[in-house]
């Protein structure tokens, strides 16, 4: 699932407008809209009242914005796989030294 689609999806079982959700978090309605359509990412900086707006955990909203993230960023990229591979060893060797 995509952090687009599953903010549709939450809103809608919430039954709120798009507006409600521009509202909350001072943006514009149609900017919404393209976050949902998958046409724009949320900034970051919004994921922390946008999950309290929807009465979700953070972190459901940050790795699947983080995933997209990833994906934006890699997509058109030939050697993207072997990247995501090192980087993945990469953070279990960072994880290690602070522990």
């Amino acid at each position: 699932m995509t952090f687009g689609k599953r903010i549709k999806e939450l809103r809608e079982s919430k039954g709120l407008f798009l507006r409600e959700v521009g509202a909350a978090l001072e943006l514009d309605n149609a900017f919404i809209s393209k976050v949902e359509n998958e046409e724009r990412l949320l900034p970051r900086k919004h994921l922390e009242k946008l999950a309290e707006f929807l009465s979700v955990p953070i972190d459901e909203l940050l790795v699947l914005w983080l995933s997209d993230k990833m994906i934006e960023l890699l997509q058109n990229e030939p050697l993207a796989e072997q990247a995501l591979k090192m980087t993945q060893k990469r953070l279990k060797q960072e994880v290690r030294k602070t522990n």
